[in-house]
């Protein structure tokens, strides 16, 4: 027991001596092993051999983590740039549009105003509200009724031409019978020749022209206008453009009339307010 006790404590000496001989072995070789003009040991060049990829592979790893930071940021960055400059595209188009619209508003006003200036009768403005061409009964609704002054027969038109007249009325409104009806009759004439006729309505969005006898000079590219004989219509609103005329089976032509007004696209019009004929004077025979 008394040896095992003095062997134990001996132990770390022991080992503290061999550790310091093999760093002496060490530094011994190493001193030895330098090479002439060489200021570095073999032990420092194993060491620098070793280690060098470790600065490389650092700085590399550096560089990108720091590169894909900073595309992130850059990506970050566009997106919201990306976003900002799509919101203000549709800002501006948005904005192109209501001004393209208003020029084009601004363009039919000052063309509905400079034709109803030539009426000698006084009119009024009025926005379609809604539009019939498929029923029945072609008909457009009005945002002027009796309170502003709109009658039943009052006359319809726009820039291009006649519209139809009012059938009915309402404090705020009027119905609007389109002259491509069937059941709607306008005195006309043909401006070349002064050849009259009525024009009626065909329900496929044209016309014809009837009472226009079979020796009468028409052509297609006449112009045909209001005649103001049927107590309605004024006299000289463009109904049509005549787009084929043929002898019919009778004494009478058959006259294909294309309509001035697009009926499919009718936004303001222009009333006016025609001098109508009495009824006692309509219906009085001596």
């Amino acid at each position: 027991m008394a040896a095992s006790a003095d062997v134990i404590p001996r132990r770390p000496t022991l080992l503290l001596i061999v550790v310091l001989s093999l760093l002496f072995l060490l530094m011994s070789f190493s001193s030895r092993t330098r090479v002439v003009g060489e200021t570095r040991t073999l032990f420092e060049r194993t060491v620098m051999t070793i280690l060098s990829p470790v600065p490389t592979a650092v700085n590399w790893v550096g560089t990108t983590a720091s590169d894909m930071y900073h595309g992130y940021l850059d990506m970050r960055r566009s997106v919201v740039e990306n976003a900002l400059l799509h919101r203000q595209l549709a800002r501006l188009t948005a904005e192109n549009l209501k001004l393209r619209q208003s020029a084009a508003d601004l363009r039919r006003l000052r063309s509905l105003l400079s034709y109803s200036d030539q009426f000698s009768m006084q009119t009024s403005l009025a926005q379609a509200i809604m539009l019939d061409t498929s029923g029945p009964f072609k008909s457009v609704i009005i945002d002027r009724g009796s309170g502003g002054g709109v009658e039943i027969n009052d006359t319809v038109v726009n820039a291009n031409g006649l519209i139809g007249r009012v059938v009915l009325t309402t404090k705020d409104m009027a119905k609007v019978q389109l002259m491509i009806d069937n059941n709607c009759s306008v005195g006309a004439l043909i401006e070349r020749t002064r050849r009259q006729g009525v024009v009626r309505g065909n329900d496929a969005g044209g016309a014809q022209m009837f009472d226009v006898p079979a020796l009468a000079d028409v052509q297609a590219g006449d112009t045909v206008l209001t005649a103001g004989i049927d107590g309605i219509f004024p006299k000289g609103i463009p109904v049509g453009t005549i787009v084929q005329a043929q002898k019919g089976q009778n004494l009478f032509k058959s006259i294909t009339v294309r309509p001035t007004v697009d009926f499919g696209n009718i936004e303001e019009v222009i009333v006016i307010h025609t001098r109508k004929i009495p009824p006692e004077i309509v219906r009085y025979a001596p």
